[in-house]
């Protein structure tokens, strides 16, 4: 994942990244957008921050028959957000997490880290800080008819 990190950032493409925990009972779905929201090397999971080799992972405790079920599970909340960014219905969220023991779906924007250590992600921060600002226009018109007759 670090790889297509790096390449999706120089780039400047957006994409989908998602993981099982070790323990195999929770996980994640994340869009990321160069530059906008956190790339995988601004926020890694611990595994990959500590550089830890996964193959070496104790894997006690671990319940062999959770990990395919949620792995499903993720695999199918990133097929949904991936439709929702295709087709444009709903909102994409750019992080959903999942929780099995607790029944637990947090969702929320991670924003880049100014001192991330891909050269990349740096620039593409410059480049979305430098944008102006979207502004989405609305119109509002009074309606003037009376709410009653008398």
């Amino acid at each position: 994942r670090m790889a297509i990190n790096a390449a999706c950032n120089e780039l400047g493409q957006k994409w989908f990244e998602s993981g099982v925990s070790e323990n195999a009972v929770s996980g994640h779905i994340q869009f990321i957008v160069p530059g906008e929201t956190a790339c995988f090397a601004c926020a890694p999971p611990l595994v990959v921050a500590s550089k830890i080799d996964e193959r070496t992972l104790k894997r006690e405790g671990v319940c062999a028959a959770s990990l395919p079920t949620t792995m499903g599970i993720v695999a199918g909340f990133l097929v949904q957000n991936s439709l929702k960014y295709l087709l444009e219905f709903g909102n994409v969220s750019h992080y959903l997490g999942y929780s099995a023991l607790t029944d637990f779906f947090p969702t929320m924007s991670l924003k880049p880290n100014p001192q991330c250590d891909d050269s990349y992600c740096r620039s593409r921060q410059a480049e979305y800080r430098a944008r102006p600002p979207v502004e989405i226009a609305t119109e509002v018109t009074e309606d003037l008819a009376p709410l009653h007759a008398d």
